[in-house]
């Protein structure tokens, strides 16, 4: 049959050396070392899984294929492509390309999909422990990653100035991260989408504040340029890790009414002058938060602190409930916007 021709043409058998790939890395990063592996450049390695334009250097995008050329990488690497898929996200079925024709397909996307992912550097000892002697790339939600074990930070900026940050020097960051996950542990419905809100409110601050004195610190201690905006995410978590316990208190809180938002406000003016943060810039994206968090007098119910409360409609209206943190916040401002934009 005509339709059956393309599989013809393709690969019949597994590369003969093979790697083990590294978990959330990104297809692009994948096949680049499966190539070196076995002595090819990249672009000869992608004439065995199907037709593309060009490659990318995979620090830069993900790479995706069609169905067909899925099955022709499977055999490249003598795997099934349901083993394929499960080992490598951006080979998902709703990343798959078009099949089009029934020709094996691939293309390095500019985008990430839908704002989904973004290829961010991998640990480079957690790499070295699978034997893997080259730069990593992930794919993963947000442009900057932590790994709480080998306490590294990594993100998207495809910088080699540093390429990692070490977080020895930087131990508020690591008790964020864990703070962070503990949240996200204890209330699992909502602490993401709080602690995305949270971290959107430091976004704010941080673009009008980027010379604060302890911003300032943990970006020498990083041996970051204090207004560079690779430094922001590191050195703002403390403090929108801090805030979105603030905002976990006060969503539990019931009734809702004046003295527990008043009782909010006091909190985060507290903290922020403890911050040492211009008290002219605080609480204009507080109070754009809150006014998102509305809620509705409601009568006092005897599961006040029942871990599964859910955020208002003000929230689940505008805001996903996966993907980035930009996705996953009701406020719609980005990082890296002029102080006007916001």
């Amino acid at each position: 049959m005509l339709t059956d021709m393309p599989a013809l043409w393709g690969p019949s058998h597994r590369l003969p050396l093979q790697v083990r790939h590294v978990a959330d890395e990104s297809t692009g990063s994948f096949v680049n070392r499966l190539a070196h592996r076995n002595g090819l450049e990249l672009e000869e390695f992608l004439d065995r899984v199907g037709h593309g334009r060009q490659a990318v250097d995979p620090r830069l995008t993900e790479m995706y294929v069609n169905r067909p050329g899925l099955q022709h990488l499977a055999i490249l690497t003598g795997r099934q492509p349901h083993e394929l898929q499960r080992a490598l996200s951006g080979l998902a079925n709703r990343y798959l390309l078009p099949e089009g024709d029934g020709t094996a397909r691939w293309e390095w996307s500019w985008e990430p999909p839908a704002g989904e992912a973004y290829v961010v550097r991998g640990c480079d000892l957690c790499a070295a422990q699978r034997l893997v002697d080259e730069p990593v790339w992930l794919l993963w939600p947000d442009r900057w990653r932590v790994c709480l074990r080998h306490r590294r930070w990594t993100d998207s900026s495809r910088s080699d100035d540093p390429a990692r940050v070490r977080l020895d020097g930087l131990p508020t960051v690591v008790r964020a991260h864990r703070e962070r996950l503990r949240l996200q542990w204890r209330f699992p419905e909502t602490g993401a989408g709080l602690f995305a809100d949270a971290f959107q409110i430091a976004v704010h601050w941080w673009t009008r504040m980027p010379l604060a004195a302890r911003w300032v610190l943990r970006s020498e201690r990083a041996g970051l340029a204090p207004r560079d905006l690779r430094a922001a995410p590191l050195v703002i978590y403390p403090e929108a890790v801090d805030l979105a316990q603030a905002m976990v208190r006060f969503e539990r809180t019931l009734p809702r009414e004046s003295p527990a938002r008043s009782l909010f406000l006091y909190e985060v003016e507290s903290m922020a002058a403890a911050w040492e943060l211009d008290e002219r810039f605080v609480m204009t994206p507080v109070l754009e938060w809150l006014t998102r968090h509305h809620r509705p007098p409601v009568p006092q119910s005897p599961t006040v602190r029942d871990r599964r409360f859910v955020l208002p409609l003000g929230h689940t209206r505008v805001a996903a409930s996966s993907g980035s943190l930009e996705q996953r916040s009701c406020l719609p401002w980005q990082l890296g916007a002029a102080p006007g934009e916001l």
